[in-house]
């Protein structure tokens, strides 16, 4: 008989045991939301000040109302924090052809710029294309960086329609750590982090 109870007492303890070591046993923390994610990555970037170009840039590409979505693919937890694997796409505020106008006049000096008729997208960019088969005579990695870079932003931009969603970064990282009533990003710099869609 009480032979029975001890191999009863080791099997419990065996089974607690392996309890322990179970996935569900060390579920003690719980994973954020895409929702709490995306929340603490624009409190960082809103608030970053070495991000400033970028939000400039952001409002450039999208326009005043355009903002920036975060798309959560992996959050791993990290003793403690969590880190979270995502992408950057930017949800449009403006058509794509204002974008484009709105890139153009940036790359065109002032007083070039201020010569092209009333200023529209056609002028700015035949502009630009003149320049870059100049640069192709004297420079021609510049002159056909210049093409590359006209080619790329009109395939992304022209013809979106306000509303529409643009991928402009993959393969982006952040640490979230609890704070009392949040989570608090800081970014990571990853090796596979690549741009898209972005004037370079």
């Amino acid at each position: 008989m009480k032979q029975n109870t001890a191999i009863q007492s080791a099997v419990i303890a065996a089974s607690m045991v392996l309890a322990a070591c179970s996935p569900s046993a060390q579920s003690e923390y719980s994973y954020p939301t895409d929702e709490q994610i995306s929340s603490a990555l624009e409190t960082q970037f809103a608030g970053d000040r070495n991000s400033a170009a970028a939000r400039d840039l952001v409002r450039t590409l999208g326009g005043e109302q355009g903002k920036l979505r975060y798309q959560v693919h992996h959050v791993i937890y990290r003793q403690g924090a969590y880190e979270a694997r995502y992408d950057a796409v930017l949800v449009m505020g403006q058509s794509g052809e204002q974008t484009l106008q709105a890139l153009y006049a940036r790359m065109i000096p002032e007083t070039e710029r201020s010569k092209l008729a009333q200023g529209s997208l056609e002028a700015y960019e035949s502009w630009l294309r003149q320049q870059a088969e100049s640069l192709k005579k004297t420079s021609p990695p510049q002159g056909q960086a210049l093409l590359d870079t006209l080619d790329l932003l009109g395939k992304c931009y022209r013809g979106k329609e306000t509303g529409a969603e643009i991928t402009v970064m993959q393969g982006l990282g952040a640490l979230l750590s609890p704070e009392r009533k949040a989570l608090y990003a800081e970014k990571l710099a990853l090796p596979d982090t690549t741009m898209q869609c972005l004037p370079t």
